[in-house]
Formats: C-alpha cells, structure tokens, sequence
C-alpha cells in the first residue's frame, strides 16, 4: 500500500517519503518539516494514534490525514480531537486520496514547494446540481437563493427559517451538496420535532438510558458523528426540548467545523420560531436565509405543477381553487395533493372532482364562517375530549401532514405532536 500511494503521489507531482514504523517516521518528522502527513492506524510498535499524539506535539498545523481498514466512528471521533485532520477509509479510490491531499494543502494556506505548479484539475468534480433545482422564479426567492450560493462558498453555519413544508430541508441538501468542503461527505438529517427526547439524545449526544439504568451512558450509536467532514442538519431546531439545548450546544461546539477544525461538521438548522439565546454561541457567525411561504409566491404555481405532475393537464377551474387556497402545509402540502389527484384522475385531465373536498370548500366556507363563534352549551362541555376530537379532525383532514395540522389549529407542530401523545392519538396518522 505504502508503495502504491508512494507512486501516485509521485506522478502528481509530490516528493515522498515513507516508513514502515511510526517511532521512525517521527525521527524523520523531527529533523526535516513536511507539509502533510498520511498516517495509518494499525502499524507495528507505535498505533496511529499514539503517532498522532507526538505529531500534534510538534506541529499544530501539518495536515494529517489518517488511512485505515479498522475504521469506526468512535475512532474518528477520538482522532478529530487529537487534531486529525481528515480520515480515509480502506479501500480508498487513489482519486480521492488526492483529492483530499489537494484541498487539505490549499485550506492550510500552504504553499507546496514540491507540487507541480498546476493543480491536478482531473481531481475536481464540477458536475453539481446547482441552485437552479430549487423550483421557482419568483422574485422573493431571489435573496434566499443568492445566499444559499454564498452559503456553499463558506464552511459557516446556516440558519433556514421558514414554515414547515417551504423547502426547508431540499434547500439544505442543495447548500450541503454544491459546497466543496462537504460535498463528498455525508449529510446526517435528524428532526427534532419528530423524535422524543430519549431518541434525540442517543441521536445527538450518543447517550443511551433505558429504563433498567439508573443514570445515561455513553454509546457509539449517535448519528450526528456520521456527519463529520460533512453536514448535521437539525430540521426543526425550534422544536427542541429546553432540558436538552445547554448539553448540545456544548457538545456540538466541540465538532463544528473552524479553520483549526477542517474535519469538523458543518451545521444547518431549520426553524419557524425563533431560536432560544442558548444558540448564540454556535450561530453568531451564521449565515441566515429567510423562505417565504408558498401563498406568499403563488406565481410560481404552474412550475410547482409541471415539476411533480410533468405532461398532466390541469383543468382551469382546478388552478383557480388552487391559487385560492391559503396552503398552510406549504409545498409539501402542494406535492400530497398533486400525487393524490394524479392518481384518482388515472392519466386523465385532472378536474375539481379529484381534489380534497376542504380545498374546494376553502373559499366559500372560510368566508361564511368568518364571524361565527363557538358557543358554551348550558350543560358545558368535556374540555379534553373536545381538544381530542378537534385534533382528530385536523389529522384527518390534513391527511395525516402534522404540519398542516398544526396550522389548522393554530398550534406549533411540536406543541401537536405533544398533544397527540398526551391523548395518546399517535395511531391517527401515518
């Protein structure tokens, strides 16, 4: 393997130097400066590890990029707080190998005297889905989309606001997948507002605590280190439990990619409400980016359709009760209603009559209902079982999209979604 990489990085231009031990490398590392370390974990005498130790004691900004066929999370994880760099998994493709030898070279500022003058551009992928996927033309997604290209030149921290179902987490993934420090790495998704707090803590701090343990131990089963060299996406930020927030704003302020921390993650959160001041410390240098509600840009309807129902025809009296429609579940209510209506319609013009019967009686009843009020019978009335029922029927008349439900009444979706296990309702909906 040794002489395999030897010869690559040869042909491109580096000079090269190898050794089969650490304790020897480390001689070598003493008298003569390198300008980037390729480091394996399994070796005889010294571990990986213990090098890294020694290495980072002697210079604090070479590049180490460590090489292994043993390779778990929690390693990497113990590794990227010993100063790694990055970290390659065996098999690795020669490809990538350079690849990340070239931006580790160029995000340290270095030059590389060793280096042929011109980069290996064969290295560089340049087929990227741009921002032009993210479907509209209307003039308020102007700034949103010029920042979100802002957004993947930066390794910063992104802030999405906007409602549920606005394109929140698609606009995340584009930001995530046109960036060059986190494109060929993974993106972890985890929301908050969908998991309880037992599961969002193994998810986001590795702390596992059933019922049969008295106090929470450390696991290896969080996803957010999957997310290392890559993205953590918290969909739903604004939903988090209060008890949680100061243990993970602490804890993800420890991988949050810097420039002393290239292997770190790079944070986005979605939200509605604003955040809690407890995030101040992690966002400060964020870059924010506002989504503007779908009743908000209607105009961009008819593209909204062709994208999720393309060579279907759409009656005129159709269009006009959708663009009457409020849309409190955004887009995502949109793509429901059009795969629901295709297939009631069976490759046919879609009409009125394959819609949702609360999206024809929007107009008519909203206005007729405008001044009515709920009045108290004489007997009064079961409180709870009424909040029940109410939620029920939102449920089932957003067709399951809590969102939207939430909307319906008037409620937060992580308030929703406690009132539903508090009435034991979570068999209502998918």
């Amino acid at each position: 393997m040794r002489w395999v990489l030897k010869r690559a990085l040869e042909k491109s231009g580096y000079e090269v130097v190898t050794s089969s031990r650490g304790d020897h490398a480390l001689k070598f590392f003493a008298s003569r400066p390198v300008d980037l370390v390729l480091l394996d974990l399994k070796m005889p005498g010294m571990d990986g590890i213990s090098v890294l130790r020694e290495l980072r004691e002697h210079s604090a900004s070479v590049p180490i990029l460590l090489l292994t066929a043993y390779a778990t999370v929690p390693t990497a994880v113990e590794a990227t707080k010993l100063g790694a760099t990055d970290y390659l998994r065996k098999p690795f493709d020669l490809e990538d190998v350079l690849l990340r030898i070239s931006r580790c070279l160029h995000n340290d500022g270095r030059t590389d005297q060793s280096r042929n003058e011109q980069e290996p551009k064969q290295h560089v992928r340049t087929s990227l889905p741009g921002f032009h996927a993210f479907i509209g033309t209307s003039p308020l997604l102007s700034r949103p989309l010029a920042l979100a290209k802002t957004a993947a030149e930066t390794e910063y921290t992104v802030l999405i606001r906007g409602e549920a179902g606005s394109g929140r987490r698609y606009l995340a993934n584009l930001i995530h997948e046109n960036c060059l420090y986190t494109r060929d790495r993974s993106i972890v998704s985890i929301d908050c507002a969908c998991l309880p707090l037992p599961l969002l803590e193994q998810e986001l701090l590795d702390v596992d605590k059933t019922e049969h343990q008295e106090s929470a131990e450390v696991t290896n089963m969080g996803r957010w280190q999957q997310a290392l060299g890559g993205s953590l996406l918290l969909a739903n930020a604004d939903a988090l439990p209060e008890v949680l927030l100061n243990r993970l704003v602490t804890h993800l302020s420890t991988y949050v990619r810097a420039p002393q921390r290239p292997f770190g993650l790079r944070l986005i959160l979605t939200y509605d409400q604003p955040l809690p001041a407890i995030w101040h410390s992690l966002i400060e240098m964020a870059i924010t980016i506002g989504l503007p509600p779908l009743r908000q840009r209607l105009d961009d309807l008819a593209l909204l359709l062709s994208h999720f129902s393309p060579e279907v025809e759409w009656k005129r009296e159709v269009k006009q009760h959708l663009a009457a429609y409020e849309w409190p579940g955004n887009v995502a209510e949109l793509e429901q209603i059009v795969q629901q209506a295709h297939l009631l319609a069976r490759d046919n013009p879609i009409d009125v009559s394959h819609l949702p019967s609360h999206l024809i009686a929007n107009g008519s009843a909203s206005d007729s209902h405008q001044g009515d009020r709920l009045l108290l019978p004489p007997d009064g009335i079961d409180l709870e079982a009424l909040e029940k029922d109410l939620i029920v029927q939102a449920l089932e008349m957003a067709q399951g999209n809590k969102a939207y439900a939430a909307r319906l009444l008037g409620l937060t979706r992580a308030t929703l979604l406690y009132r539903i296990d508090k009435h034991e309702l979570t068999g209502q909906s998918p």
